[in-house]
């Protein structure tokens, strides 16, 4: 007989029963979960672990246990999650996987908790710290989401329901409690159900990764959190002059429609150079800054000029950023700056 109980580890019996109940119901749509997988669940932050071999199948999720959020109309509740209405159909299993996720989520407060800490609802947060943000992401704070819409907004996938061949916001229950690191899984979608292998980068655990290549700050502003071991750190949209070459503009614009990231483009055209992107870091997915030099006409040491006003801009707006979050207490300053800190330390080697 299936036992749900054996995956779950947590300190409160309401959550876990919300686990179990889950875990139960997925086994019944046809889901899968490795035998070594714990789900751990501490003071109301809860983490899926697997100590298996990389590449072990950890979860296997037909879509008949995705939960088609974009079709729920969510309150604008500070304090816990409540649905208004239903804007489209829903099986009964749908449903019922919707009350559960619901439920689990408001009996570990992640609400309350996310309006605190996410950079984009702390209601403490300064005005010369959001400025500062707004360097590296003009909409910044301009139009606040929900609580609800940017607590789901974190955890979907876009994949089509049981059926359907057009994608559209999933929350898939059991996959949205990995955490990310850029090492770790990445997913797939068979086309009848979302497969993720384990993957554990290091000792911590078993994770997935979030994609798109975001940098740190990107991950602070949009997940809430400090990427601290991100590889790459994208520049600011921004104006340099640059000696022997003139004025060059960073457009920070450099990603395909479904959010990944293009070749950097150089224009020389215009009395203005302009640059898509400039990314900073050297890993195997992300062209390194020199690449730049292949679609410009300029020398390598002009090249190296445009290059080193970049960074030497970038690591200056992250030092006010830096400067704006010491002088706050609000825990979502304390993840800015954490942001700020590694997307310095990419940058900063290129600034000289």
């Amino acid at each position: 007989m299936f036992d749900p109980w054996r995956f779950v580890d947590a300190d409160d019996e309401l959550v876990a029963d919300f686990l179990a109940g889950t875990i139960e119901l997925i086994h019944e749509l046809g889901a899968t979960l490795h035998p070594d997988a714990r789900i751990v669940a501490r003071d109301g932050q809860v983490r899926l672990h697997c100590e298996a071999d990389d590449n072990e199948v950890l979860v296997r999720l037909p879509a008949e246990a995705f939960i088609p959020i974009g079709r729920v109309q969510w309150s604008t509740s500070a304090d816990a999650l409540e649905v208004d209405g239903l804007l489209g159909e829903f099986s009964g299993a749908q449903t019922e996987l919707l009350v559960l996720q619901t439920a689990l989520h408001n009996a570990c407060g992640k609400i309350p908790w996310l309006v605190e800490t996410h950079p984009v609802l702390a209601p403490d947060l300064d005005d010369d710290l959001v400025d500062a943000v707004r360097v590296f992401r003009p909409s910044f704070r301009r139009r606040p989401p929900s609580p609800a819409s940017l607590f789901w907004s974190n955890r979907v996938f876009r994949l089509p329901a049981a059926g359907s061949s057009i994608p559209e916001p999933m929350a898939l229950p059991i996959i949205d409690l990995l955490d990310h690191h850029h090492g770790g899984a990445t997913g797939t979608w068979t086309g009848a159900a979302f497969t993720v292998d384990v993957a554990r980068p290091d000792a911590d655990g078993t994770f997935l990764d979030y994609g798109l290549h975001r940098d740190a700050i990107g991950m602070a502003v949009v997940y809430g959190f400090a990427d601290l071991t991100n590889p790459v750190a994208h520049s600011a949209p921004m104006e340099v002059e640059v000696p022997g070459v003139g004025a060059v503009w960073v457009l920070a614009r450099g990603r395909a429609r479904t959010g990944e990231l293009l070749p950097p483009v150089v224009d020389t055209t215009g009395a203005m150079t302009t640059i898509s992107r400039v990314t900073f870091g050297a890993t195997d997915y992300v062209d390194r800054v020199e690449g730049l030099l292949a679609n410009a006409p300029w020398s390598l040491a002009q090249g190296e000029a445009v290059v080193t006003a970049i960074a030497q801009r970038n690591v200056e707006a992250l030092d006010r950023l830096l400067e704006a979050a010491s002088r706050s207490a609000s825990p979502a300053a304390e993840v800015l700056a954490g942001a700020a800190r590694r997307q310095r330390n990419l940058i900063a080697p290129y600034a000289h």
